[in-house]
């Protein structure tokens, strides 16, 4: 414990020094929330979608205009919508808040392994955009990949049914986060498959059906696939906030007349990127699970249509996985691996933001997106070493010896 004191240290005043950046930046919530994108309001997607979901849902069975969730996170926020919207959004803070504490789950397993490395996460996450455009819009992003975040503390820890469940919990809210549950298929664990599959049903399917009825559920999620329908060929596309690869591609071009091509080679990119997490899995490497986690959250932006800013509050997770092999590392892969990890840090963090000036900018350009992507390469070419370069033990969560 003595010697993780200081890095504790240095963490409390990373988090002090980002809380500063910010006052002294933006001067105040309302500017920062202002500054970081259209709608002057916090918590946005909250007070538009979420608030007025939560009060209609028991009583018209119907989502709010720009709702396109589960039925099951609509009964989730029914009793936000049983309150004045003045107290929803306190309590809604306290949603928030829980988010951020579910992503701070990694530092502990950081910090065991190495206390600069904790450090780091948390000084990383202090100062990230995208937590930053959760918090600005109320959005779930932080609460959905801490989940899986959750999920994998608790599994290595062999506490497989109860990774299932929060898994399960945060998959039923926001479908893409199930794609961590490659990592456990990868690794055969049948039993948490089968746990996780059971728990997202009952969530998902019988808990709405019995609230709504079947009919009234049947009927929920054709409006919401109606309204995504629409938004997938209206304004989701050219929308400047999507860090979707064919997205920002037809940005960069200046033309969407390419989109079907920058969108199957999103897709066979991603193709590729679980074939790599297959063989990373497989061999049993250092660190697997991890990487796993890191790489499949990296490769979202190849394949999911909408990809918002704040989708990447996983990118401190997979920086400080990257920074802990640059210590295994040499030669030119150590050098690339520590150039691109440096740039990912910067493009993604606020200061940078603040530096562009306008959220706009930030966004048209696919900042996020070439963060992300950076971090994707270094993540390959560190991965694809020989696991014998490591001296750290393969996962501590073995099939054959953990406690379930």
């Amino acid at each position: 414990m003595t010697r993780r004191l200081p890095a504790l240290a240095v963490a409390l005043l990373g988090v002090v020094a980002a809380v500063a950046f910010y006052r002294v930046v933006y001067g105040s919530v309302a500017e920062l929330v202002a500054a970081l994108d259209h709608c002057q309001e916090l918590y946005c997607d909250f007070t538009r979608q979420y608030y007025t979901t939560g009060r209609d849902i028991l009583a018209t069975g119907q989502p709010a205009n720009g709702y396109f969730y589960s039925s099951f996170f609509a009964l989730l926020l029914a009793p936000f919508g049983r309150v004045a919207p003045e107290t929803a959004v306190q309590l809604w803070t306290l949603v928030q808040l829980l988010g951020i504490a579910l992503l701070l789950l990694p530092a502990l397993d950081f910090g065991r392994e190495s206390p600069a490395a904790g450090a780091l996460y948390v000084i990383l996450l202090a100062f990230s955009m995208p937590l930053l455009h959760n918090l600005k819009w109320g959005q779930v992003s932080t609460l959905v990949t801490g989940g899986a975040f959750a999920a994998l503390f608790l599994y290595r820890r062999g506490r497989l049914t109860a990774a299932a469940v929060v898994l399960a919990l945060a998959a039923a809210v926001k479908y893409y986060v199930a794609i961590v549950a490659v990592a456990f298929l990868l690794r055969r664990e049948w039993r948490l498959l089968l746990t996780l599959a059971i728990a997202f049903l009952v969530l998902w399917l019988v808990v709405p059906t019995v609230a709504l009825g079947p009919a009234g559920n049947a009927a929920f999620y054709a409006t919401v696939r109606e309204r995504v329908a629409h938004a997938m060929t209206t304004w989701m596309p050219e929308d400047i906030n999507a860090q979707y690869l064919p997205s920002v591609a037809g940005r960069w071009l200046g033309t969407a007349a390419g989109r079907p091509f920058w969108r199957l080679l999103g897709y066979g990119l991603f193709g590729l990127n679980l074939l790599a997490v297959a063989r990373l899995v497989w061999r049993r490497g250092p660190r697997d699970v991890e990487w796993a986690f890191a790489l499949l959250f990296l490769g979202l932006p190849l394949a999911i249509d909408t990809s918002w800013p704040h989708y990447f509050v996983y990118l401190p997770f997979a920086q400080t996985l990257v920074w802990l092999a640059l210590r295994e590392a040499t030669g030119w892969t150590r050098r690339l691996a520590a150039f691109l990890l440096s740039v990912s840090v910067v493009l993604a963090s606020m200061p940078f933001f603040a530096l562009v000036g306008r959220w706009q900018d930030y966004s048209q350009y696919g900042i996020l997106f070439v963060a992300n992507l950076g971090l994707l390469i270094t993540a390959h070419a560190l991965t694809l070493r020989p696991a014998a370069r490591s001296g750290r033990p393969a996962s501590p969560a073995e099939p054959a010896t953990a406690a379930r």
